[in-house]
């Protein structure tokens, strides 16, 4: 058969087989029958039968998401390993999403597949024993996770608790039964081991045969030379035809060429044998390969060790022995050597702190100031850790630094009085703090650094408190257990700075203190005082007595601050005392304290630090002005910062996720650092109820009122009207469910005069119990406060809506029906006639209250109807005009005196109406934006033309109780 021209007679694997089988004679025989043929032009086929085959294999789709499944289960078990839990859970969320795509084939088998259950139990096991470590090691005080591992772990422990929720059946039957989950494993394991034994003996022949081609079987590659040559005779004999007998030979051929291969195999084999011997050998290499490689490794370690010996002091190239003493300047020069290591690459921390030490005993012979300038050495090195911006310091490096500044000022006070009793003043002392002054251990230095190592302490821990992720866990609890070992440090750096009369550090410590101090009732700060007079010496128990009056103990702290000079510190200062003063229910001093000083628009120039500690107290004068009975002026300061729901915002109490609000990077990192810690939070739930109940109190007699004066447009409280108007567009209106459903239900009773529902509404609002942080039991007392206050606006607001029911009330019958004293009402009825808020007049026993009204007549009510819809079309009219052209339109020209309007009077001033100044039917034209514009105006009612009618009190209709006139 002859060879396709396009193939270029390439060679077959049979025939290159048998001719390498075959001797030495077949090849000379072949090429002498067969002339070379030049090289093929085309690529040759290649049909090796030495290669092995790989067949496709057609699986279903099922199978190969089952596959998935056992792979991704595979992962999830090397990441339980080592401890991933980031990637855990997105293992767990991924195989769980695979197992619902195989809904189908999970329903037909009868529920998932025993290696997904295993691996979902054994998931949940490994989750409660991490749990359960890591409550050990915080009891121990052990190591800890960080934040973004907690954070991790937390999550994964909640969507396995949720996820496996679903399979409790198969789980429930492998905790009894864990053996019949045990088989598949174990076929899956052999089947692993043996398809990784496979691949690695297909990996182990090729190089075994690459190894012995090339090293000892070179009669075999140069028989396989030879054997390619005689394969191209053979190729060309089976194309010219080759008779039986030469069929015959290369069967034969074959068979002597297995065997030849089979011997060639085993011979491989027997390389990757391990014998005893060989075993042995192996272990020698090891071992002086280690150690071969070990004493590089020493050799390179040396030379670091001699750097580090290298600093300390040498003459002459030798290394000195300590001397037995120093003098002040070798050892200012020895610890400054020392300090100098802080920011090499190998520093070793406990060494450094134990030379430090050793120096100690001779500091101590040189006096006070060179033992503070090896502990303020110690506590630089302290702080040099204290992790990132948003990572606090830990608590145990804070306690270790704050009992070495503890030890610092006794020696500050001992340094003081050495420098006063050598004649220095104070003057003399201060110039010692010259920049030209090379000395480190001067003392108004050693001063300056233990003020700023005191306000580190604070600021770290007042950043560990702020970034403790659980502020109900005993973490937080121990965090803020310090705080009263940082006030001991606090009180007695204050002492000494009063008694040496040093107006900046007093500044710097008072106003610490009163950061420390102002947020907390008299109760919170003498429990706290005495829990620090226990533990206190006998001679300094005295000093820890909580002042009577705490009040001036804050002014007198105050005055300190103002003394030094620092605007800062003297408004926030300011803004402390006032907060401390609206705590303890004195409101008229706080408000006069804030006015005086005009804090308010000190406050809006400053920084935000300033405007939030504004904030806050403007919140707490608030509920101080609501406990003491002031709802106008309670209600003025809480709108102020509960308008807008932005309350958490303002007072930095946690961060606010509006809709629309993007916000970058910078942006939110800074408002997270601006956030308060949890235990000086303002509870938002007693804000949102002080302000809802004030608004209601101030609202609805006011919406009474606007029903019979329509000129009334005045509006107190939005927030209120708003929920009033979704309370009325609700189909079901059910019981209330939180604080500010209960207010709704309470003013929509109220509305109606119906006062005992309105208490009842309002009975069970936890606002009573958290009003008076102080004094709980206080809270009943503002409770009942309440409850008079509403009695007395359902009164108000029963008298707006149905005095034009009536002709007169009787005042007992108005103390039965509001179950208030006679005086009470008789004040609150002749005050309503003062006002001119209703038109009635006591009759001669005081004992009936006689109403005047008037009925119109039906074209007086037409007449008013008109003017007031004549005077809406032309403001109408004028903001269409102001919306196109972007002007004032007609009324600038008629206030400019450009030319009177159509509804300008001819002849009188600039902007008046036909009717007077402000006399257009009770309407006062104001230039304003929005739903304010054209407002009405508020003054008291003018006559009409009939005797003592409300003023537009009938536009728009036939009021309750008129009728019509008889003719």
């Amino acid at each position: 058969m002859a060879t396709n021209k396009f193939w270029g007679g390439g060679s077959s694997s049979e025939e290159e087989s048998d001719s390498s089988s075959s001797g030495d004679e077949a090849p000379a025989a072949a090429t002498s029958a067969a002339p070379r043929r030049p090289m093929a032009r085309w690529a040759e086929e290649s049909s090796s039968d030495d290669e092995v085959e790989t067949k496709r294999v057609v699986r279903s789709h099922t199978d190969k998401r089952y596959a998935q499944l056992l792979e991704k289960i595979k992962i999830l078990k090397n990441h339980m390993k080592i401890g991933d839990f980031a990637s855990l859970i997105q293992d767990y969320e991924q195989i769980l999403k695979m197992l619902e795509k195989l809904k189908t084939v999970v329903e037909q088998d009868g529920g998932p597949p025993k290696e997904f259950v295993k691996s979902i139990c054994g998931l949940e096991s490994f989750v409660d024993e991490m749990h359960q470590k890591h409550l050990e090691a915080k009891q121990n005080k052990g190591e800890k996770l960080t934040e973004n591992k907690q954070r991790a772990f937390n999550t994964l422990r909640a969507k396995v608790r949720k996820g496996n929720k679903e399979f409790q059946d198969q789980i429930a039957h492998f905790n009894e039964h864990p053996s019949e989950f045990e088989s598949d494993e174990a076929e899956e394991d052999d089947k692993s081991d043996s398809e990784s034994s496979d691949e690695g003996e297909a990996k182990g022949s090729s190089s075994s045969s690459s190894s012995s081609d090339s090293d000892s079987d070179s009669d075999s590659s140069s028989s396989s030379d030879s054997d390619s040559s005689d394969s191209d005779s053979s190729d060309s004999d089976s194309d010219s035809g080759s008779s039986s007998g030469d069929s015959t030979y290369s069967s034969g051929s074959k068979s002597g060429d297995d065997d030849d291969e089979d011997a060639a195999r085993e011979r491989k084999m027997l390389r990757w044998l391990i014998t005893p011997e060989v075993e042995a050998k192996r272990k020698r290499k090891q071992e002086e390969g280690g150690e071969k490689e070990a004493k590089p490794k020493q050799e390179k370690k040396k030379p670091v060790k001699d750097k580090f010996k290298d600093a300390e002091p040498r003459e002459g190239g030798k290394k000195e022995k300590e001397p037995d003493e120093y003098t002040p300047e070798q050892l200012v020069k020895k610890v400054t050597e020392i300090a100098q290591s802080r920011g090499r690459r190998n520093f070793d921390k406990k060494a450094y702190i134990d030379k430090l030490n050793q120096l100690m005993q001779h500091a101590a012979k040189q006096g006070p100031r060179a033992q503070m300038y090896i502990y303020s050495t110690l506590v630089s090195a302290d702080f040099d850790n204290t992790g990132s911006v948003f990572a606090a310091m830990k608590i145990e490096l804070w306690n270790e630094a704050l009992e070495k500044v503890i030890k610092m000022l006794p020696l500050l006070v001992e340094s003081y009085k050495d420098l006063k009793d050598s004649g220095y003043d104070d003057k003399a002392i201060q110039a010692m703090a010259d920049p030209d002054n090379e000395d480190p251990t001067a003392h108004p230095r050693q001063q300056e650094l233990f003020i700023s190592f005191v306000e580190k302490l604070d600021d770290e821990l007042y950043k560990a408190l702020q970034f403790t992720v659980d502020v109900y866990g005993a973490e937080y609890q121990e965090i803020l257990g310090n705080s009263s070992k940082f006030l001991v440090v606090l009180k007695r750096t204050l002492h000494f700075f009063e008694e040496t009369h040093q107006v900046q550090p007093l500044a710097i410590t008072s106003l610490r203190l009163i950061e420390q101090l102002y947020y907390k009732p008299d109760v919170l700060n003498s429990a706290v005082y005495e829990a620090i007079q226990h533990a206190q010496p006998e001679a300094d128990k005295a000093t820890w007595v909580f002042p009577s009056d705490s009040c001036a103990f804050m002014s007198k702290l105050c005055r300190y601050v103002f003394a030094a000079g620092q605007t800062r510190y003297q408004w926030r200062a300011l803004l402390c005392q006032a907060y401390h003063l609206a705590l303890h229910d004195h409101f008229q001093e706080a408000r006069d304290l804030l006015h005086l000083t005009n804090l308010q628009e000190k406050a809006l120039e400053s920084d935000v630090h300033v405007q939030i500690l504004y904030n806050r107290v403007l919140a707490q004068m608030g509920l101080c002005a609501f406990r003491l009975g002031k709802i106008q002026e309670a209600h003025n300061d809480l709108m102020a910062v509960c308008m807008h729901n932005k309350a958490r915002e303002l007072l930095a109490q946690g961060l606010s996720y509006a809709k629309f609000a993007d916000r970058t990077p910078e942006q939110e990192r800074a408002e997270r650092l601006r956030q308060f810690p949890y235990h000086m939070h303002i509870n938002l739930e007693v804000l949102d109820s002080a302000h809802h109940l004030c608004a209601m109190l101030l609202e609805v007699p006011n919406l009474a009122m606007q029903a019979i004066d329509p000129t009334n447009k005045r509006i107190i409280s939005r927030v209120l009207r708003r929920a009033l108007d979704q309370y009325d567009k609700q189909v079901f209106t059910g019981p209330p469910e939180n604080a500010k459903e209960a207010v709704v239900s309470a003013a929509k009773a109220l509305q109606k005069g119906d006062w005992q529902s309105a208490c009842a509404a309002i009975e069970d609002l936890k606002l009573w119990e958290h009003i008076d942080v102080g004094h709980p039991d206080n809270g009943a007392k503002v409770r009942d406060m309440v409850k008079e206050k509403i009695k007395t606006e359902g009164l108000r607001t029963y008298l707006f809506a149905y005095a034009s029911i009536y002709d007169a009330f009787h005042l007992d019958q108005l103390v039965s029906m509001f179950d208030l004293p006679s005086k009470i009402v008789h004040s609150i009825v002749s005050k309503m006639m003062i006002k001119e808020e209703i038109t009635a007049f006591w009759d001669e026993s005081s004992k009936y209250l006689l109403m005047q009204h008037v009925e119109p007549t039906p074209l007086q009510r037409l007449a008013l109807t008109l003017a007031d819809r004549g005077a809406q079309a032309v403001e109408n009219n004028e903001r269409l005009v102001d919306h196109k052209t972007g002007g004032y339109g007609f009324k600038e020209q008629g206030r400019e005196g450009k030319g009177g309007g159509r509804w300008d009077a001819q002849g009188n001033e600039k902007g008046q109406r036909r009717f007077g100044k402000g006399g257009h039917l009770g309407f006062e034209d104001r230039k304003g934006k929005g739903k304010g514009r054209g407002k009405q105006s508020s003054g008291p009612p003018r006559s009409r033309g009939w005797e003592n009618a409300r003023a537009g009190a009938f536009s728009g209709g036939a009021q309750r109780g008129w009728g019509s006139r008889p003719n």
